[in-house]
This record gives C-alpha cells, sequence and structure tokens, in this order.
C-alpha cells in the first residue's frame, strides 16, 4: 500500500468521523473509523515504525481533538445553535393547570358532537362530552380533565 493511500486514508477517515456530528446516524462514523484502521493497518504493512508512530499519532490527535471538542465546542457560536439551552425535564406535553378546570361551566363554542370547542372562564378549549351531542351556545360543565382531555356535559 502506497504512502499517499494510507494519508489518504487517515484523512478521509477523521474527516468523517468530523461529519458524524453534523450528519447523525452511525453510518459517517463507522466508515470512518474502519478507514483509520485501515490506514494505520497499511502503516504497519509498510513499516512497524511508521505503523507504531502512525497509530500514536491518530490516538493522541483524537483525544486532543476529542477533549477540545467535549470542552470548547459548546460554548461556540456553532455549538450555541446545535445544542439546546435548557433540558425537558421540567416539560409536559399538557397543561398542569387544566385541572383547576374541574367542576367549572361555559359555553359550548362549537356543536359538541362528541368533540369541539367551549369557551370556560374566557378561554377556547378542545372538549369531548361522554358521547352525547350538545348544541352551539348551551351550558355545559366539566366533569373530567385527564391530561389535555377535558369531558364536559350539559350543565
Amino acid at each position: 500500500m502506497s504512502v499517499g493511500l494510507i494519508a489518504a486514508m487517515i484523512v478521509a477517515g477523521l474527516l468523517l468521523v468530523f461529519a458524524e456530528v453534523f450528519i447523525p446516524g452511525g453510518v459517517l462514523g463507522v466508515v470512518g473509523g474502519i478507514l483509520l484502521l485501515v490506514g494505520v493497518g497499511g502503516a504497519f504493512g509498510h513499516s512497524v515504525l511508521w505503523g507504531s508512530v502512525l497509530f500514536v499519532g491518530v490516538v493522541i490527535f483524537g483525544g486532543v481533538g476529542f477533549y477540545y471538542w467535549i470542552t470548547y465546542f459548546p460554548s461556540s457560536r456553532m455549538g450555541r445553535k446545535l445544542i439546546l439551552d435548557t433540558n425537558g425535564k421540567d416539560w409536559h406535553s399538557f397543561d398542569d393547570t387544566a385541572q383547576d378546570l374541574l367542576g367549572k361551566e361555559g359555553v359550548a363554542h362549537s356543536k359538541l358532537r362528541p368533540v369541539g370547542t367551549a369557551i370556560i372562564e374566557g378561554k377556547r378549549l378542545d372538549v369531548m362530552t361522554r358521547g352525547e351531542m350538545i348544541e352551539r351556545r348551551a351550558a355545559i360543565r366539566v366533569i373530567d380533565v385527564e391530561g389535555n382531555k377535558v369531558t364536559v356535559v350539559r350543565a
């Protein structure tokens, strides 16, 4: 294997591993890792000393690059665009304040057959009945709240 081909494999492998960050999926990283291994293996076939130096160089360059990536990338301009500012532990897929609607009365904004919209405490909400039809502008009362599902009956 020629020195130029070995160098091309090492450079291409490093570029593909770096590109894996921006194009996720695992394929580019795996192909890049294979190219790095084949390049280092080819260097060992050329000369044991050259292969050892190239292996140590790839490990050191990879380790230093990984350290700088973890340390400085999150605070860079591109890192701030790719990394979330907050975690999602406080996020809920439903409104926690919906439980306060239990027992409240309102007006059917649309015909509820059995799903529609209602005005309750000045807020327009998606509601559903237990199966019965309720005409538009009829008085309604909230009997159950389960997540985003607000169940109403005729008041």
